[in-house]
């Protein structure tokens, strides 16, 4: 889950880098991608899921809801943005696109902390390795 909240991230900060310098035709290809890493996060949780408490997976579950709603808003923030591409609205909807695609990557991190502390509370939590402890 948390390599895949990590792409998920990656994918946010790909596009924000992205936006202001490719045209507006190229959106969808780059919202598509946010799509398929959202699609493949969720696909890990999901893997999860069955070993969880059923206490604990209606937040998780919830939080799914919120990421596909997330990308749903952003998806809609691509179409403005494509039709005010020529336009003196341009940078405004550039910025609304960007801003649902931040909200898509932190929701994407409050999903990795509903798995986490779910995986605590039903004692799956592994430590990790000694050679991966902090140095004094």
């Amino acid at each position: 889950v948390y390599t895949n909240v990590m792409a998920m991230v990656k994918q946010v900060v790909q596009l924000k880098n992205d936006v202001s310098s490719m045209p507006a035709s190229e959106y969808p290809s780059a919202v598509k991608s946010v799509g398929i890493t959202l699609r493949s996060l969720i696909q890990s949780v999901d893997t999860i899921l069955p070993s969880l408490h059923s206490s604990v997976t209606t937040e998780i579950e919830g939080t799914k809801k919120l990421l596909n709603n997330d990308l749903g808003e952003l998806i809609n923030k691509m179409r403005l943005a494509q039709q005010n591409s020529v336009t003196s609205l341009k940078e405004e909807c550039q910025k609304q696109m960007l801003a649902a695609a931040h909200t898509l990557a932190l929701d994407s991190k409050s999903l990795l902390d509903a798995v986490d502390q779910a995986r605590v509370r039903a004692n799956l939590a592994k430590p990790r390795p000694a050679s991966q402890e902090p140095r004094d």
